[in-house]
């Protein structure tokens, strides 16, 4: 059956850029048509007896024609490339698997971010954490291709694969590598688009094996992408006619620390009360769809407390409340739902919801202080717990092509924040396991920098193990990067990364950890390089103390803020 449906998708692809090629070999004729009118000459010579003259006795009107269609195919796509506009989708997903013990199934939940690569082809980064079941903790996370092509106005087939590392839950997974080709139908409403699917999630080297049919909701959505040298201009030189058809979205991401304190009556996975506090890091990243209502999606992991390999991946709504005129403290409060589980933590099949109440600081414009608690339960499973955290907050301005942010000046000067996004793949050398044993182990991941300047940049990074049967191994770092002087296209690189990782049965201790690493880059063009590069990972309070080897691509870009007038 799994051949089969590999085959079908295949297949499918195949079909649909063959129909794609003869399309464009058409003669386009038929929709531009030429009218020819037959003509009487002289009719004593006969072999020019009849001449076929052009429309409107213009003998130069259709090399003026095309030439005028040429220009404007070039404008057009000229234009089409110098937009900064990026046409992109979020995705939500769901679907049931079943497991291979009988009986037993596991709902898995899907967050994904696409870029459209053009009308037919999109890819991105995707998520998926267990949501019911018994399998609380089971996280994977990869990159998705895919084709679409509309059927009519509003159906369209949509088919791709997933490639991408996790586990965890104890459930079997081999060694995390994750794979889940689809195909499907979508329906759009205009508002978004709702889809069905047939898929097949599969751990070739574990047990699970599952076909399955997901329901999935898309929100298209547009963001700008810049990577000109220009660091400071007008919005009516940035943005051009377009700019008062636009308005001003506040974003930010921030790093942030949690302590949590289980009430009674908690348990850990396996029947134990849970009673005492354990800590956490994390990233959550919040987009404001007007000028207080915002969408927010955070990530966590356990940090101490003995509960190495929690994680948690959530998503939801929030509303900022000013309480003073100069707009320097406001009230967060925000309800998210999502995934959790992992470190033996008794969190069910996985699924939380939390409330959460923050009170915000603008230190300055670009940067805030926000402390926050709520309270967290897990409805499934035999956890629920209060907490307080600390967040550091880098605050933006983006824009979008809408009114309802704040208004844009014509005057206003537009910064771009520059910016690197690493696809990454490591190597750990003999990475000690619980029990004593050590074995190598393979991680896929990503890798995000803030560039703060020519030299020096700050970064996040999470990986996941998918290979070495360490299955729901998986890490979140931040840290601090270091570029060398550039010699010809090479130059080097240095970073120091502290943070979080545990589970597959890994010796991480309490799960933090710490990673030196010093590499070369090659610069393949403006936008691209290529990275490889030697480290290690190093556990505090575990074994775990591995020689690592990692490669990356490095896509630089640039993303524009709200500056400051002159």
């Amino acid at each position: 059956m799994r051949f089969l449906f590999y085959f079908f998708i295949i297949a499918q692809f195949l079909n649909f850029l063959g129909v794609f090629a003869e399309k464009v070999k058409e003669n386009p004729s038929e929709f531009n048509p030429i009218k020819w009118e037959k003509v009487r000459k002289n009719e004593e010579k006969t072999l020019k007896k009849i001449i076929w003259k052009s429309y409107k006795d213009d003998k130069s009107y259709f090399e003026k024609t095309n030439l005028k269609n040429k220009s404007k195919k070039k404008l057009n796509k000229a234009q089409e490339e110098s937009s900064p506009w990026r046409n992109r989708t979020l995705r939500f997903s769901f679907e049931e698997i079943d497991m291979p013990d009988p009986g037993e199934n596991m709902g898995l939940y899907g967050i994904g971010a696409y870029e459209r690569f053009n009308p037919w082809l999109y890819g991105g980064i995707t998520a998926y954490g267990a949501a019911t079941g018994v399998r609380g903790g089971f996280f994977t996370g990869g990159y998705t291709l895919g084709i679409e092509s509309n059927l009519t106005d509003n159906l369209i087939f949509d088919a791709g694969g997933y490639a991408g590392a996790g586990g965890g839950g104890a459930a079997p997974d081999g060694g995390g590598l994750h794979l889940r080709p689809h195909i499907g139908l979508k329906y759009d409403f205009g508002w978004g688009l709702m889809g069905i699917n047939y898929n097949y999630v599969d751990f070739p080297n574990g047990d699970i094996s599952s076909d399955a049919i997901s329901l999935s909701l898309d929100f298209p959505f547009s963001s700008l992408i810049n990577n000109s040298g220009d660091n400071e201009m007008t919005a009516s030189d940035y943005f051009g006619a377009d700019w008062s058809n636009l308005s001003r979205h506040r974003s930010h991401l921030a790093t942030r620390v949690r302590s949590y304190y289980p009430v009674s009556g908690s348990e850990t996975a396996s029947g134990i009360s849970l009673d005492n506090s354990f800590g956490l890091v994390g990233v959550e990243y919040s987009y404001f769809l007007d000028e207080n209502w915002f969408a927010t999606f955070e990530t966590a992991g356990a940090l101490s407390g003995g509960v190495g390999g929690y994680a948690e991946l959530l998503a939801g709504l929030g509303y900022r409340l000013p309480l003073t005129k100069n707009d320097r403290l406001a009230l967060l409060p925000a309800l998210t739902f999502g995934g959790t589980g992992g470190g033996d933590v008794g969190t069910g099949g996985g699924f939380v919801a939390r409330a959460n109440l923050g009170l915000e600081y603008r230190l300055f414009t670009d940067l805030s202080l926000i402390m926050d608690g709520g309270y967290l339960t897990a409805p499934d499973g035999d956890f629920d717990t209060q907490y307080v955290g600390f967040n550091l907050a880098y605050v933006m301005e983006t824009f979008a092509q809408d009114k309802k942010g704040a208004p844009l000046a014509e005057t206003d000067i537009i910064q771009t924040t520059k910016w690197r996004y690493r696809p990454a793949h490591q190597w750990y050398s003999n990475a000690q396991r619980k029990g004593g044993s050590s074995r190598d182990m393979n991680l896929l991941g990503g890798k995000i920098d803030w560039m703060g300047g020519d030299w020096w940049y700050l970064t996040g990074q999470g990986l996941s193990a998918y290979e070495g049967g360490a299955g729901g191994y998986s890490e979140g770092h931040w840290g601090i990067g270091i570029l060398g002087p550039s010699w010809k296209n090479f130059q080097l690189y240095g970073e120091m990364l502290i943070g979080a990782g545990g589970g597959g049965g890994v010796d991480s201790g309490s799960a933090l950890l710490y990673k030196p690493s010093i590499g070369l880059e090659y610069n393949l063009s403006k936008d691209f390089s290529l990275q490889t590069g030697i480290g290690k990972v190093i556990s505090k309070e575990g074994n775990l103390d591995s020689n690592t080897l990692d490669a990356s691509l490095v896509w630089r870009f640039g993303t524009p803020k709200l500056g400051s007038k002159p």
